[in-house]
């Protein structure tokens, strides 16, 4: 691994964990982050940023197809469940952790989509 590609993954996971902050405070309406809270918004961007990828990779070797895809989501939101949801004050964990894997999901999509017209760049490739 090059030193370009350690730190095109670094800045993917602080990309990912400011998208992260965004969409749960989007959801919690509360617009201030602790130290323990930003700690979990790193180890959730590290792994959305690798598991993630790596898991879809290996459904996709069993010949499941888009379904991995669905399997990383599902992981997605129960990492965001079990991590992130703890520090907010929302009503119903669950359906929080939903909205919050989706609209991360989402934002991730569209930085990726930004980042492939204007600089012709897979910013995040692993998504």
């Amino acid at each position: 691994m090059s030193i370009e590609q350690l730190l095109l993954i670094l800045v993917a996971i602080v990309l990912v964990a400011l998208i992260f902050y965004v969409s749960s405070a989007l959801v919690a309406s509360e617009w201030s982050a602790d130290g323990p809270f930003v700690l979990r918004l790193l180890l959730v961007s590290v792994i959305a940023v690798l598991v993630i990828p790596f898991v879809r990779d290996i459904t996709n070797e069993v010949e499941i197809g888009e379904l991995g895809l669905l399997f990383a989501f599902v992981i997605l939101i129960f990492v965001i469940r079990f991590m992130l949801v703890d520090e907010l004050p929302v009503s119903d964990d669950w359906l929080a952790s939903i909205v919050i894997a989706l609209l991360g999901v989402v934002m991730i999509f569209a930085v990726q989509e930004l980042a492939d017209r204007f600089f012709d760049t897979r910013m995040l490739s692993l998504f």
